[in-house]
């Protein structure tokens, strides 16, 4: 096959997605449930659905594929399927933010399954505001098959697996103020979420922002050792109770392990890019122009000069405090960094052109690059006009 050729099969059948979607119960009266996990859900669900946190929540994991349209029709099933079979006095929460609790924050039922997992929880629920950690998102988990991983590496001289998926963690990292922008989707919380409200305006996304998860350790994309380094420091400098709590926007992942020493032995298996707020106008969260923005990020970052440990440090120093403003921006007024995300979809969309990778992908890009454009079309914006629940 030549050259082009490959990269349209890459992009089209060999970097496969993930996808988790967290959801809470709520009752009839929009407060968190306080109903038991459900138990009788059907057999053709089980694979699907998994205990959270708190016994409200339910997370759908669905398996890799890197058809989007498969991806979203299956996570979309599978939610609605679910939904219906709720206790007739329950149905599914959309939005990230919490509902309005049922309960005292410190009395809200935790998971206690698996059982190795209560301890943790339960020093959780100690150490933080238990209202954020009942917030809600998207995890999109990608990787290349073997065959493609074997030719990307092969092609771009990258040392092995684990230096290329750095690469594209590293460039996440640093652009994920555009994803907070395009799929930010928390403009506002409930009242049960802060004690003293300190915005007084609509934000493009609480959840994305400081005032979301409950810690913010930073990582370090220099390699492996680094990344793993960082995490261990602060565990042992008790800023994480344990690896698992390390929330950046993108994690490194070996298999299924929560222990990045994982990686050290078995390598880089795939990313997990946790920056996505749910989608609160559709069912399944997530869309297919979504997971196709990611797929072809994903590739273009590959392509992308490397950087020196050096330049790493800079720029995602930088990124924390682009995606800090703009989770916090005001909704109808244009994005700070406007003339950046049209130059990098700018930049995409010439990769797409010259390896002719298709025209949905140009699609796509013309798509998100009118967001940029006409603030009142992101998603923020559309959610604050829509989403009446609170």
């Amino acid at each position: 096959m030549n050259y082009r050729t490959i990269l349209n099969e890459i992009i089209n059948k060999h970097i496969e997605i993930g996808i988790e979607v967290e959801k809470h119960r709520v009752n009839q009266k929009q407060s968190l449930s306080l109903k038991p996990f459900p138990e009788d859900l059907s057999a053709s669900l089980s694979p699907y659905v998994k205990r959270e946190f708190c016994t409200a929540q339910l997370e759908f994991t669905m398996p890799y594929c890197a058809d989007s349209d498969q991806n979203v029709d299956l996570i979309r099933t599978i939610i609605r399927r679910a939904d219906q079979q709720l206790n007739p006095e329950e149905h599914l929460w959309p939005y990230s933010c919490p509902p309005k609790l049922s309960c005292q924050p410190d009395e809200v039922p935790i998971s206690q399954y698996p059982k190795e997992s209560t301890e943790y929880r339960r020093q959780s629920c100690q150490r933080y505001d238990v209202r954020r950690l009942l917030n809600n998102g998207v995890h999109i988990n990608l990787s290349f098959s073997k065959e493609a991983m074997t030719y990307l590496i092969k092609q771009l001289n990258f040392k092995d697996t684990d230096e290329l998926y750095l690469q594209i963690a590293q460039h996440f990292m640093y652009n994920r103020w555009l994803l907070t922008y395009l799929f930010g989707a928390t403009p506002f919380a409930g009242r049960d979420y802060f004690d003293n409200n300190p915005l007084d305006r609509p934000v493009r996304s609480i959840r994305s922002s400081s005032l979301g998860f409950a810690n913010d350790v930073r990582g370090d994309y220099r390699s492996v050792q680094h990344y793993i380094g960082a995490i261990d420091r602060a565990v042992e400098h008790g800023e994480l109770l344990q690896p698992r709590e390390y929330y950046e926007s993108v994690r490194l992942k070996s298999g299924n392990s929560k222990d990045p020493h994982r990686i050290l032995e078995h390598g880089i298996t795939h990313l997990e890019l946790r920056t996505f707020d749910l989608n609160p106008l559709i069912i399944s969260a997530v869309t297919e122009d979504q997971l196709r923005l990611i797929q072809i990020m994903t590739l273009y970052f590959v392509y992308q000069p490397r950087w020196s440990g050096t330049e790493v440090m800079k720029n995602l120093a930088a990124a924390t405090k682009m995606n800090e403003q703009v989770a916090l921006e005001t909704l109808d007024q244009q994005c700070s960094y406007t003339t950046r995300g049209l130059a990098l979809l700018t930049d995409i969309l010439s990769f797409i052109n010259e390896h002719q990778l298709g025209k949905v992908y140009v699609e796509v890009i013309n798509k998100f690059s009118e967001c940029f454009k006409k603030p009142t079309t992101s998603l923020a914006y559309r959610v604050y006009e829509n989403f009446a629940a609170y």
